[in-house]
């Protein structure tokens, strides 16, 4: 069975932008593109057959280009609609552009995006909150381009490694492998306490580097990609959105859940920061898929 992309189709203004984003990666790909459309239960029959037209209108002009698309109607909450049908269908991903909203409205109604993250067994490749510019380079379209895989020791945060490698191999770009140490602080005062956060943040910055040394030249042997390393310090997820943001047309990849195992609400912390601040798109691999456990706490 042809691999899929899964576009949801809300109504929003963005929505043109997720599909223009998954046909230039079903095309580079060679996959096929599911849409979905998710009506409430209680619904007004003519939403929804302007809806499924729309569906079939859309899935016309991508299959004029080649691209094999089915689009499917459902019923009940997105975010779990969404991340069943992904599940069912295999997808290879979920490509969603979240609209911008304000605050108050974002707090009583979460993103189908946010709650994606927490629910979603399949990657997600997710646009950043404002439209990119016209002028933007398209994803992994330049030649300075690399694909950006967060990495941070655990395996967890491994697991988002065989889907970088797949958009490397696909896009012919450099793997960049990014470990970002967050600064040490210790509890007290004096010598003492200044010398012992020095020796922990030594000893943190020591072991992330051998052990992006040994993931370089695992990965590299593997997979015969040319395999590139990045190492800050700094605050996690605001080093990783500028590092993607000073390289044109590259693509953060990450997952949710690495060193800590904890989650907020249903993000983990650092892929909620990344989310949140990235202007450049982010693609973002559950830790459910690794484990193909939703239950994961």
């Amino acid at each position: 069975m042809l691999k899929c992309i899964v576009v949801p189709i809300e109504g929003s203004a963005r929505d043109a932008e997720a599909v223009a984003m998954a046909r230039r990666i079903a095309l580079q790909l060679h996959e096929g593109i599911v849409l979905i459309h998710v009506a409430p239960v209680l619904f007004d029959t003519r939403d929804v057959i302007a809806a499924e037209q729309h569906l079939d209108e859309l899935a016309r002009t991508l299959r004029d280009e080649g691209i094999e698309t089915h689009f499917i109607m459902d019923y009940g909450e997105p975010a779990a609609a969404i991340a069943d049908i992904a599940r069912q269908r295999h997808a290879q991903m979920i490509v969603l552009a979240p609209e911008n909203r304000a605050l108050l409205e974002v707090l009583w109604h979460p993103r189908v995006s946010s709650r994606l993250v927490g629910q979603a067994t399949t990657p997600l490749f997710i646009l950043p909150d404002m439209p990119l510019e016209q002028d933007s380079p398209a994803p992994l379209g330049e030649p300075d381009a690399r694909v950006l895989l967060a990495l941070d020791g655990s395996l967890l945060a491994e697991a988002a490694l065989p889907l970088a490698v797949e958009l490397a191999q696909a896009y012919a770009r450099p793997l960049v492998l990014v470990r970002v140490v967050a600064p040490q602080f210790m509890i007290g005062a004096g010598v003492e306490a200044i010398k012992a956060q020095r020796e922990a943040q030594y000893a943190e910055e020591a072991e992330a580097h051998h052990y992006l040394v040994e993931t370089r030249k695992r990965v590299a042997a593997e997979t015969h990609l040319p395999v590139e390393t990045i190492e800050l310090v700094g605050p996690v997820a605001e080093q990783l959105t500028h590092l993607a943001a000073s390289r044109p047309g590259s693509v953060l990849v990450m997952g949710t859940h690495g060193r800590t195992g904890l989650a907020r609400v249903a993000l983990g912390s650092v892929a909620a920061g990344a989310l949140k601040h990235a202007t450049t798109p982010l693609v973002i691999v559950p830790s459910h898929a690794a484990t193909g456990n939703t239950d994961q706490r």
